[in-house]
């Protein structure tokens, strides 16, 4: 722009040289023509750097966030076209970062949303465990009950088959319970020494029968290559995997027989054994083509087996999930109509205790057991709203020689308790007025001037986290609604001979 201004001025003063002037008037006449062009620079000088400044002005604005403000150029020069520029992007940038804060908008929205839906089913989940276990516990606690005391073989025969549909629907509930806890990452596994050899005659003892109702043939065994030592692991989800899979294998074979088998695969000096888990059938067997998919959800042979044999679809899926989530692996092996085997191996940690070392412990736990007279002795408080669930509790405990006390909510548990001595409370944890939570933190805040009572919570809250939260605020042990009569009277024989040696002999 200078140079294009000083070439002019140049050019016109030659002009008027050659055209004869005299030097003076040239001289003038050069005067004011660079009077006019300094001033002329000086405007476009200035023009330009308020245009740069506000284009400067609007960058920092955009530094700092705000596009509502626009460089205000109106020049058609090269700075002009550059602010027009500046103006287009910073309105692109205002609708993209719009666009960005409104995704960002509905992320969150679907974030909460899902939160609050994880939430919603958790508390689902929580209440209709709780509203399903309630009543099983009454029904399964009277059917076995009145198993003890009747004596026809019908109505033995009639009892025998409410508990086993009582006990199918508590296996269907625990299966969804399960299902959603492995969904939700919500699964924990406990590493606590067990007797492999008791455990799988345990389950043994417990298909038994359903293997003589359809006189099919059921057998395990246990290979020389596992240890006779005590064995660390999850008992608990050993024997959960081994009775579905035992289950599915009498469900699916109408002739022959059913084998549990275990054996070392590897066994590491030091520290760890592999065991090789096998439940072999001679069932109808599945089709190649599903053997790929039976351990997917809701998958089963064929529709038809769906419809023939029923079942949830997800039991297999829950196995594969508990072994996967232990480091192990399950694989099956079927021929149709001639049976199936499914595998699967698993590490545990070994010990040092021995089975005659674990026996004698057993033996000691056994001398636990107090006789009748011992148990008049002991005085039960049993917390419980539930009224059927009150009756059941009394009769079970009074048959056995306790003395019983009922409170039906946490406030009146609170004034009995402070009332009367008890040498054990039964504590359910869903009641009104005060919950079970609230009233055990009360009863520990109370030790001052009572003996520390053990507290036992009887519940139908199954959800993962239940037991610690139980265990931290002071209760000493925990059963699960439905119970089995003799779990509770040994868990209540050996919190008391932990508190009160003399009272159980």
């Amino acid at each position: 722009m200078y140079f294009i201004i000083s070439i002019i001025a140049l050019l016109v003063v030659i002009a008027l040289y050659t055209s004869g002037l005299s030097i003076t008037t040239l001289s003038l006449l050069s005067l004011v023509l660079g009077t006019i062009g300094v001033v002329t620079v000086i405007t476009i000088s200035q023009s330009l750097i308020k245009d740069l400044n506000a284009i400067t002005k609007g960058a920092d604005l955009i530094r700092k966030g705000s596009f509502q403000s626009k460089v205000q150029v109106h020049s058609r020069d090269e700075i002009g076209t550059l602010a027009m520029a500046f103006n287009d992007m910073t309105n692109t940038l205002e609708q993209k970062i719009a666009e960005l804060k409104l995704t960002e908008d509905n992320l969150i929205k679907e974030r909460e949303r899902a939160e609050h839906f994880e939430k919603a089913k958790k508390h689902f989940l929580v209440n209709m465990s709780h509203e399903i276990r309630t009543p099983m516990n009454a029904i399964l606690g009277f059917a076995r009950y009145l198993q003890e005391s009747l004596t026809g073989k019908d109505e033995q025969e009639s009892i025998r088959m409410i508990v086993k549909s009582g006990e199918h629907l508590l296996a269907t509930l625990n299966d969804i319970l399960d299902f959603s806890n492995i969904e939700t990452g919500a699964v924990s596994f406990m590493r606590l020494p067990f007797n492999l050899r008791d455990t799988i005659a345990t389950i043994y003892q417990l298909m038994e029968s359903n293997a003589k109702l359809k006189k099919i043939g059921l057998s395990y065994s246990i290979d020389n290559s596992i240890p006779d030592s005590i064995i660390y692991g999850d008992s608990v989800r050993l024997t959960q995997i081994l009775l579905s899979l035992t289950s599915n294998a009498l469900k699916f074979t109408e002739f022959g027989h059913v084998s549990i088998a275990a054996k070392a695969v590897s066994n590491d000096e030091d520290d760890q054994i592999a065991i090789e888990f096998s439940v072999k059938d001679t069932g109808i067997g599945i089709p190649l083509e599903k053997q790929e998919k039976i351990f997917e959800l809701f998958e089963q042979g064929t529709n038809h087996m769906t419809r023939k044999f029923g079942g949830t679809g997800i039991g297999l899926s829950i196995v594969k999930h508990l072994i996967t989530l232990q480091q192990g692996e399950i694989y099956v092996r079927s021929i149709l109509n001639e049976g199936s085997e499914f595998c699967f191996k698993l590490s545990f940690f070994k010990t040092n205790i021995c089975d005659d070392d674990w026996d004698e412990h057993h033996k000691n736990e056994l001398a636990l057991k107090p006789d009748l007279e011992s148990r008049k002795r002991i005085k039960v408080l049993i917390v419980e709203d539930n009224a059927i669930n009150q009756l059941l509790v009394i009769k079970l405990l009074q048959k056995h020689g306790y003395e019983t006390t009922v409170a039906e909510n946490g406030k009146v548990a609170l004034r009995k308790y402070t009332t009367a001595d008890f040498d054990i409370i039964l504590m359910d944890l869903q009641m009104p007025e005060m919950d079970g939570y609230e009233t055990t933190i009360h009863i520990r805040d109370l030790k001052s001037y009572k003996k520390d009572v053990p507290i036992v919570a009887m519940t139908a809250h199954t959800i993962k986290g239940e037991m610690e939260k139980c265990l931290s605020i002071g209760m000493n042990d925990y059963i699960s609604k439905p119970f089995h009569a003799n779990e509770l009277y040994e868990k209540i024989t050996g919190l008391v001979k932990q508190v009160t040696p003399t009272l159980v002999q």
